[in-house]
Parts: structure tokens; sequence; C-alpha cells
């Protein structure tokens, strides 16, 4: 009894130690990478991989092709197909290890690499800040958790913000795991497209009833938009797109959406009677989308939800591949949405989009339009507002934060932008805070607690518009 007894206290007062899988010992690689690298996905894992550990040991691990038995200290890198994926998304992945091996099983989208990249920063203390910007301590010693059981997928299918460090280093899109129109967008068709499809310039002169008809006359130009009652306008629509998706094979989605202009629709006799019965502009357009969403049943159409056609129609659902960019331009930034009018009004319009469609696309604009170099610090509202894109149904999402070099903090907003598109829940202070201490270093609590003064002084000011 009394031996049991000691037995107790010894594990209530002693740290337990987790046992850790060598990779590289004593600067000499003592695992292995298990991968087939004629996925290119894959491939790309394993380079990411191999680089870090050589630059933090000074040596690469064999690369070797699954097969026989695995044995302690592999990792095994393994995309699996869509039918095994198991509750693991597109750029989802599942890390396992067990006996000191780790397998990294990813999604059939980038998967394997955010897998790989989790690793690295999670497990292996790396960490990247901006462009160039990279942290970790080198050692000729690494090591792996001998038990972890770890599945993650992203909040958004599609995440978008803007950061110089993008162009800057092209590391840092894949180690925050963003997109970029080009990668999703057929020929890069996305938002504002109306004048590229059916441009103004050729067909303005000779067919100005392909465009709105306002104030009495017809009105073509680059911020005019199209009479989408026009069975012509739609024919010439649906041979362009074909023509695109031919042109651009593998990809499935392209922008049918609105040229940047308010109050420049059709308000022709056929156009103003289908939006008056829909109760919003958008009730013309929704139905257009919907029939080149059944003559293309295999494509999915984004179109924008911006201004003028922001409010949902009343009578038409999009079909499930339309997908609905809503756009918050509108409202103030200084508060989160429920707590201004403006964003109340918005949140009415995301609530009705919702409730018509599960493919939301939210636009939000997490930024100063007015100077991009002025203080800005509206760290506290980019969460709140998230979640409610998220419980809305909204499945992609772009995050116009500015991001230009010497922006204020524009390192930080892009860093805790990236990490809540990926995990809408994560804790956005330890993010601030471990990104402080990581960047700046011994600065870091003082520009923390410069920022929280920043923050009341934008609390004031946005209560004034509550």
């Amino acid at each position: 009894m009394k031996n049991i007894l000691f037995f107790c206290i010894f594990l209530l007062v002693s740290p337990i130690v987790l046992a850790k899988i060598p990779v590289v010992k004593n600067g000499k690689a003592t695992g292995r990478i298990v991968v087939d690298q004629s996925n290119p996905v894959n491939k790309q894992a394993v380079g990411i991989l191999n680089h870090f550990v050589s630059q933090i040991s000074g040596v690469e691990l064999p690369v070797v092709q699954p097969l026989g038995m695995p044995q302690k200290g592999d990792i095994l890198i393994n995309r699996l197909a869509e039918s095994q994926s198991d509750k693991i998304a597109a750029d989802g992945f599942r890390i396992l290890a067990d006996n000191g091996i780790l397998k990294i099983e990813g999604g059939s989208g980038m998967g394997t690499v955010y897998g790989v990249v989790t690793l690295l920063e999670d497990y292996l203390g790396v960490h990247c800040y901006a462009a160039h910007a990279y942290d970790f301590e080198k050692r000729n010693t690494i090591e792996l958790p001998e038990y972890v059981n770890r599945t993650e997928n992203p909040s958004f299918r599609y995440r978008q913000t803007q950061a110089y460090s993008i162009g800057a280093d092209s590391m840092y899109k894949i180690w925050h795991r963003l997109n970029e129109p080009n990668e999703m967008f057929a020929g890069n068709y996305w938002v504002h497209t109306f004048d590229r499809i059916l441009p103004s310039s050729k067909y303005g002169k000779s067919h100005p009833e392909y465009y709105s008809f306002i104030n009495g006359q017809r009105r073509p130009g680059s911020a005019s938009q199209w009479c989408l009652s026009n069975p012509e306008v739609f024919e010439i629509v649906a041979a362009k797109v074909d023509s695109i998706f031919k042109a651009n094979p593998g990809k499935r989605m392209i922008s049918i959406s609105q040229n940047d202009g308010n109050n420049t629709y059709c308000t022709c006799e056929k156009c103003k009677a289908v939006d008056a019965e829909e109760g919003s502009p958008s009730g013309s357009l929704i139905r257009f989308l919907n029939k080149l969403a059944a003559r293309f049943p295999d494509k999915e159409f984004s179109t924008l939800a911006y201004l003028y056609s922001v409010a949902p129609p009343k009578l038409t659902k999009p079909s499930p591949n339309v997908n609905i960019m809503l756009c918050d331009i509108d409202c103030y930034r200084e508060v989160t949405l429920p707590e201004n009018q403006s964003g109340q009004l918005f949140m009415k319009y995301m609530e009705g989009w919702s409730a018509i469609s599960n493919n939301i696309f939210v636009w939000d604009y997490g930024i100063n339009f007015d100077n991009y170099l002025s203080p800005f610090p509206n760290f506290h509202i980019l969460q709140p507002n998230m979640k409610l894109f998220r419980d809305n149904h909204a499945t992609m999402h772009f995050s116009q934060i500015g991001g230009i070099k010497g922006g204020n903090f524009s390192e930080l907003r892009s860093y805790v932008v990236s990490k809540l598109l990926w995990n809408v829940n994560c804790n956005v202070d330890s993010v601030i805070q471990s990104f402080l201490r990581g960047y700046y270093g011994a600065a870091a609590p003082f520009l923390y607690q410069y920022l929280k003064i920043q923050e009341g002084a934008l609390l004031e000011i946005g209560r004034a518009h509550v």
C-alpha cells in the first residue's frame, strides 16, 4: 500500500516526459521520408520538409519509396484520394505518430504540404513571420514526438488576403496556406468581369441594347452592366464561358460579376419587372447565373453581391453551383458588424443569402482606405466577424487588408488574418503575442501595450458610429 501511495505521489509531482524519436542525431540522419514522389504535392511537401531539416541541422533525410515495412524514425507522407479522405478536406491533413513512426496524410488538395508545415511549426519550432523572416534553432539533433493524433481542416476552403510577403517570398503563401485567384478561377476571371467578357469597346456601338438602360437610354461603358434579360447577351456570354473553360483545362470556377459601379444596372422594362418581383437588383443577376449554371452543371459560377446587388432576391434561390461573393464595403470597420448600424444592415443581407445558399464567398475589408499608413488597430474585430461569416455558410473568404510594405503593423495583420483564415477559433491574443516575440524580440511587450492603447482609442471613435 505504501509503495502504491508513493508511486501516485511521484506521478503528481514529477513532470511528464514524452518520448521523442530522433530523425537527425549528432549531425547524422537517422530517420527517412517515405513517400511516393510521383504526386507533385507530395514532392513539394518533401522539398519543404528537407529544406528546413537541412537549415536546422545541416543534413537532409533520405527519401525512399513506400516499399516494405516502415521503421522507427520514418516520416510517411501520403496524399489521400477523395474516396479515402474520411472527413479530411481537400487542404486538410492528419498527423499520426505511434511507436516512432509518424504519418502525414493529406486531403486531395494541398493537405500533405500543410501537414508538413504544421509539423515544422508546432513540433520542430520553425516560424515564418514575413518574407524571408524565419525563426528556428540550429541544432545537430532533431526529434519527433512519439505520439500524436491530430486532424485539421480549414475554416474556409479558399483563403485569400493581401500581404507584400506573398509576392516577395514564394514560401510565405505556402506556409500560411493562402490562395490566389489565378489558382481557382479559370483564366483569372474573378470579380468585375462583365466588361472583360462582353467588352463595351467591342459591342457598345453596334449593340448598345446589350448594356444597361439608365434614365431613358442605353449606356454602354466599362462601368455599365449588362441587360440581363436580353437572350443574345446570354448566348454570347455562354459561348465565351465555354471557350474560357476549354482554354483552361482543370479549372472549374469562373466569376461572372458586375462591373465596379453603383446603380448602373439595367432598368429596361423586362429587367425592372424581374427586379421588382424579386425585391432587389440581384434578382435578374441570379436568374441569369442560374441559367449559366444549368448550361454548365459541372462548373461553378461566382458572382458579386456588391453595392446595389447586396440584398438577396425574395423568390429565386441560387443554384448549388452558383457562388455568392458577398461584400461588406459599406460597413464601418472600427467595431464588429453587430455593433454598428451599417454592419447590422449587412448582417440582415448576409442572413438572407445564407438562408438560400450554402455557397458564399465573403469579401471583407479590414482596411483604412483613406490612408494605408495610418494606425488602424482593429485586430479585435477580425475573429468575431470571421466567425459570423463562417456561421452564415461562407466557405470562401478574402480579407482585404492592404498588406503593403511599410504599412502600420502590416506583417502582424497579415499573419493574424492568415491564422484566422485557417482556424477561425484560434487564440488571437496568443497569436499576436507570439508574433511580436518572434518578430520584434525584446520590444514585444512594449509594442503589445502600444497596440492596446491604439485599440482603446479606435474603440472610442467606433462608438460614434453605433
